[in-house]
This record gives C-alpha cells, sequence and structure tokens, in this order.
C-alpha cells in the first residue's frame, strides 16, 4: 500500500502506536476487573522512585515527542520506600496519557513528574500545562466510565476507564 519507505515508516509508526494504545486499553480493562473483584494483590518492594520515573519516561518517550510534549521530573528527599512498582508505572502512566490527550491544544505542552519526602510519607505528582478540569466535575471524573460532556472530550475520544483505574489503585 505504501509508495514510498517514508510512507510505510508513517503507516508502521500509527499500526505501532494504534497497537499500543489498544492493548493499554484491554490491560486497563483487565485491571479494572480484577480491582473489582478484589482479585489484584499487590506486590510491594522497596524501590526508587527516580527509577520508576525513568522507566515511564522511556515508555513514554515515543508519544511525548509525536505530540510535541516535553517531560521533566524532579525528586525532593525522597530515598528507597515501599510501593507496588507495576502500579505505579500504570498510574503514572494513565495520568500523562490524559495530560497528552487534553493537552494537544496549549501552546506550552510540557508534563512533570514531581515525588517530595512529606513527613513519613511519598507525595506524587503529574503536573502539566493543559486546560484542567472544572471544579463541578473534580468529584465525578475518577468514576467508572465518566467522560466530561464538552467538545474537548468529544474530540478526544476516550472510555473513562483510566482514571477510575488511577482511583482504584490508589485507594
Amino acid at each position: 500500500i505504501a509508495m514510498t519507505p517514508d510512507k510505510e515508516q508513517e503507516y508502521l509508526g500509527v499500526l505501532a502506536s494504534e497497537t499500543t494504545r489498544l492493548s493499554g486499553l484491554i490491560n486497563n480493562v483487565l485491571e479494572l476487573a480484577r480491582l473489582e473483584k478484589k482479585n489484584r494483590p499487590l506486590t510491594i518492594v522497596q524501590g526508587d522512585i527516580k527509577e520508576v520515573f525513568s522507566e515511564v519516561e522511556t515508555v513514554m518517550q515515543a508519544k511525548l515527542n509525536q505530540e510535541g510534549f516535553t517531560l521533566e521530573h524532579a525528586v525532593t528527599g525522597v530515598g528507597s520506600f515501599a510501593f507496588d512498582r507495576e502500579v505505579l508505572v500504570q498510574v503514572l502512566m494513565n495520568l500523562m496519557e490524559n495530560s497528552i490527550k487534553f493537552g494537544r491544544s496549549v501552546a506550552t505542552k510540557k508534563i512533570r513528574l514531581e515525588a517530595e519526602q512529606l513527613e513519613g510519607e511519598v507525595e506524587i505528582r503529574v503536573v502539566d500545562s493543559g486546560p484542567g478540569v472544572a471544579k463541578a466535575e473534580l468529584k465525578k471524573i475518577f468514576n467508572d466510565f465518566y467522560r466530561v460532556d464538552n467538545s474537548m472530550t468529544r474530540a478526544t475520544g476516550g472510555t473513562g476507564i483510566g482514571l477510575a483505574l488511577v482511583k482504584k489503585f490508589i485507594n
């Protein structure tokens, strides 16, 4: 179908991107089902948040580049601590994917992963330069399959699973 090597590479890039997206969607649905049935054990191990941030950056780099986003990370006073690495990576990726999806139209496309030691706990934040969420919607956006009803969400697509999964993992 591709008439030139450049077109072939473009088509392969689209295929790879869509395969990754669909695989992520399937994994999210399966994880949501496991969490609903309380059949998702956590594997808590000591780890380094800097390594997690680097892994997330590696996995998300192609998408960030494709959409024109920059990614920064900052860690303040955080040493090794106990967490489920797979869950944390999935949570961060879901939040970043939302940042990318809804921040496509902003002038400054930037995402920042932050971790800070606070009174015996580690606070992890995903900060972006996107348009934000209306205050009235904040309580609803983590509900299963909920999507804010506005022109932005209609244009971006999605299932309403990502943030619900994040909330269930965090809880």
